[in-house]
């Protein structure tokens, strides 16, 4: 993706500096720290880090007087003055900053069709509460009330997804810039008060190009009712845009105030998505569910926690994945139309049943019922993406991204899907997942997909570097280990590499390693026979890294093997990608 600044145009897909459409001649190591920099407007860069991204920490170099010499490269590049910096600013000591304002530059490139649909942005609602400790519940009316607005009909409404209105909480930025990032037409802000058993919700609805104020009302009822008191905005909110919301069964009348403060708890912490955060969610949605047993908003949280834990949290996966089934399906049995329940079915049919058809099928269901629901839209994406239909999957992400545009997960699988489309779309997928990186610099799933870009590619030190961030930025995540252990075998570190595969042996003795791991290793280093062993363990085990088996060609080896070929079929994936 190209950014602008300037007269300046940086290509970091074609590794290209241009000033009005001509390229300005820069050496290769301060056009990467330029690349580095830019992505990271705004942030402060350490020298530590920027040395690392660079030069990749295999390379022993000085690092003050290499990038002091890049810096002042970079510099007479842009004809930018030291002393005066319009670009580069140097902070003492630490590191540097990228001052001038980035914008992406016009480029070709898949986009989703031609959205005739109005799109609105819930903004995060103010908490007027008096007390920090009641920041989750505002964060948590939010949700709600988009998830209530994203009910509309798909043709008519689109409406941005909490991960990424939240980047604009305290934000000093005008209405018009706001919806202009999101690419929003309508904008809500507005504010909560709960005190004395009530809850107060003052809302305005503004058309983001002139920032007119266009409706604005009040809502006050008991706490108990105050899934009805989201459920009046949406409705009137919608009315103002001349839309109607669904016909969608309201999800409930009154809960207990308690068990809801309970149940936005667990919502905040789910969205973390790490294992600690998500142990205590759980434990959060049992609460409400032992005194509410048919509140389907918590069986869905529960669904979508037990879901993420094999895929992020190395837990086994006949652990997680039965109770995110049977969660999954109370959730659909006391709401059929719960957009979000079906798309956290079809999770479980993809990660852990293989089963193709039925995971696409709950994804569409998803979009019909809740279609400004990103992750239905990604769900769908991601299984049309490993059975190798990228044609379909590239779309379809785009999907997801413009109702979740600064989502870190939604803008990394954009660039993962164009990587497993094949070396041709390397490119692409890397300056998307460096577009990710902007959005969360230390997100570890976007640097394990630049370290098997790179490693691919035969950039044996940016992607050992690439897989060292993963590691320190997941706490662990022994996926960097393995693909550091593939990348060492493939670049004739075969002593090192069989280091890598010890250490997974030695971890597995004290937790569960997922085997996908080490019969990484094993075919990196050409042992063949061992590979498919492990990955017959996988199988048992049913491993959800088995899902990439088609489309990840660090297995291409072993295709013609009899016995990974049976591992295929067992998979449901033949070699065309259809089920």
């Amino acid at each position: 993706m190209a950014i602008k600044f300037g007269p300046y145009e940086l290509d970091a897909q074609n590794f290209e500096l241009r000033r009005d459409g001509k390229r300005v001649k820069i050496e290769k190591s301060p056009l990467e720290l330029l690349i580095v920099l830019a992505e990271r407007a705004g942030q402060l860069v350490t020298q530590e880090e920027a040395a690392e991204l660079v030069w990749g920490n295999e390379v022993h170099i000085e690092t003050g007087s290499a990038l002091y010499t890049a810096v002042k490269k970079i510099r007479q590049a842009l004809g930018d003055a030291r002393g005066r910096p319009k670009y580069i600013e140097t902070v003492a000591r630490k590191g540097y900053r990228f001052k001038a304002n980035c914008r992406p530059a016009g480029r070709k490139a898949e986009k989703p069709e031609r959205e005739a649909r109005r799109m609105l942005a819930v903004l995060p609602l103010e908490n007027l509460s008096g007390d920090a400790e009641q920041e989750y519940f505002s964060d948590g009316m939010t949700e709600e009330l988009i998830t209530e607005l994203g009910t509309a009909p798909t043709e008519e409404l689109g409406v941005i997804a909490r991960t990424s209105v939240m980047r604009y909480k305290r934000t000093k930025k005008s209405i018009r810039q706001i919806g202009r990032e999101l690419g929003a037409d309508y904008l809500i802000e507005g504010s909560v008060r709960r005190a004395g058993g009530r809850v107060r919700i003052a809302v305005q609805l503004i058309r983001a190009d002139d920032q007119t104020h266009i409706w604005a009302a009040a809502f006050e009822k008991p706490a108990k009712e105050v899934l009805q008191i989201q459920a009046e905005v949406a409705q009137a909110a919608a009315q103002e845009v001349r839309v109607r919301l669904g016909g969608r069964p309201s999800k409930a009348a009154e809960i207990d105030p308690e068990l809801y403060d309970s149940y936005l708890r667990g919502r905040f912490l789910q969205a973390q998505l790490v294992r600690p955060a998500l142990a205590q969610a759980i434990q959060r949605f049992e609460r409400v569910l032992e005194q509410e047993e048919n509140f389907a908003p918590a069986w869905v949280g529960m669904a979508e926690c037990y879901l993420r834990l094999p895929i992020t949290s190395d837990v086994r996966p006949n652990e997680a994945f039965p109770k995110a089934r049977a969660a999954a399906a109370r959730a659909i049995a006391i709401d059929g139309a719960c957009g979000e329940a079906y798309s956290a079915r079809s999770g479980v049919r993809f990660w852990n049943e293989w089963n193709w058809k039925e995971a696409e099928q709950d994804a569409l269901t998803a979009q019909r019922h809740s279609p400004s629901y990103a992750e239905a839209y990604l769900h769908r994406a991601h299984v049309l993406s490993n059975l190798g239909r990228h044609d379909e999957a590239i779309p379809e992400i785009a999907r997801a991204k413009k109702l979740d545009p600064f989502s870190r997960i939604v803008g990394t699988l954009h660039g993962q899907f164009h990587y497993q489309a094949g070396t041709r779309r390397y490119g692409e997928a890397e300056s998307l997942l460096r577009y990710a990186l902007q959005i969360d610099p230390q997100f570890w799933v976007a640097h394990i997909d630049l370290c098997k870009i790179w490693g691919m590619q035969g950039k044996w030190k940016k992607a050992l570097a690439a897989a060292k961030r993963a590691f320190r930025f997941s706490h662990g995540n022994m996926e960097a280990t393995s693909l550091a252990g593939w990348t060492l075998a493939k670049s004739s570190r075969m002593g090192e590499a069989r280091k890598k595969l010890k250490e997974l042996e030695a971890a597995a003795r004290k937790r569960y390693v997922p085997p996908v791991h080490r019969a990484l290793i094993q075919a990196g280093c050409g042992e063949k026979k061992a590979a498919v062993d492990s990955l017959e363990e996988a199988l048992e085990e049913r491993d959800v890294r088995l899902t990439f088996l088609l489309v990840e060609p660090r297995w291409d080896e072993l295709r013609t093997d009899g016995r990974f070929q049976a591992i295929m079929r067992r998979l449901n994936l033949t070699a065309g990608g259809n089920a």
